[in-house]
């Protein structure tokens, strides 16, 4: 409808609503361009079931320390780290918000296993989590004489699950485990594993299980120092930019302006 006073055109209904078309299109457009899901770094693993075969004679294992430790932080000022040396059972947790960790050496189960996850979504921010757990113990090889092979063997477990969303900058999983025996790795039993993912709308996934087993060869009737150490760690980044609402209903305010003068001038 137009109303006419002293002379002039003023939209009055009819501008309303293109003014309100404008103003919704643009929420729509602002909601929709913030539109998020989540950045996802999930990391586990875990060695059960431990044992120790000698060739010839018997082997005796006999573990004297656990300890575990956890730790989980963001890009907020948010860090927890505890530590825990229990034996024969040592468990550490640590949560933050968009962090968690867990470790866990059980010497009576012959195991260890930790598990670092991150989270994050909608906002500029960094999550990163990790575990390290610990085993210590001595192996010796009775009933033989000379140098003896031990075969090593357990159970192993393992989840990498990564994922980031159209605003995810990096998600990374990583894992390390050793055997020390008498000092050095026992490099048949080494794990090594670091899974980057960089830039938006990425996705990784491992997981299964199976048996692991390696050899060394120790003196019969002597002490061998045996050190398990396992780390496991979760990161996430993601990058948001500064909605566009904002300026797209600037820019319709900005059009209707124009509109409306352009309306009054004829």
């Amino acid at each position: 409808y137009t109303y006419i006073l002293q002379g002039r055109k003023f939209l009055r209904v009819k501008s309303l609503k293109v003014f309100t078309g404008v103003l919704m299109f643009g929420l729509l457009l602002g909601a929709s361009s913030t539109a998020y899901a989540d950045n996802v770094a999930i990391t586990t693993y875990g060695i059960s079931s431990l044992q120790f075969t000698a060739a010839t004679g018997t082997a005796q294992f006999t573990l004297t320390g656990a300890s575990a430790r956890a730790q989980a932080q963001n890009s907020f000022g948010q860090i927890v780290n505890n530590i825990s040396n229990a034996f024969p059972l040592a468990v550490a947790t640590a949560n933050v918000n968009f962090a968690s960790a867990t470790g866990t050496a059980n010497a009576a189960g012959v195991s260890i296993s930790g598990t670092a996850s991150a989270r994050i979504g909608g906002c500029s921010c960094v999550a990163n989590a990790f575990s390290i757990v610990t085993l210590t113990g001595t192996l010796v090889v009775l009933g033989a004489e000379g140098m003896v092979d031990v075969n090593i063997s357990g159970l192993e477990t393992l989840v990498n699950d990564l994922e980031t969303d159209q605003f995810g900058v990096r998600a990374e999983s990583e894992i390390l485990f050793n055997m020390h025996v008498n000092g050095p790795p026992v490099f048949s039993l080494q794990v090594e594993r670091l899974l980057p993912l960089s830039g938006p709308n990425r996705r990784a996934l491992i997981a299964g299980v199976d048996q692991i087993s390696g050899t060394i060869r120790v003196q019969a009737g002597a002490e061998n120092s045996i050190f398990i150490v396992l780390t496991t760690g979760s990161i996430v980044e993601s990058e948001v930019p500064e909605p566009a609402t904002i300026v797209l209903l600037v820019s319709g305010l900005g059009f209707m302006t124009g509109v409306l003068k352009k309306r009054r001038d004829r």
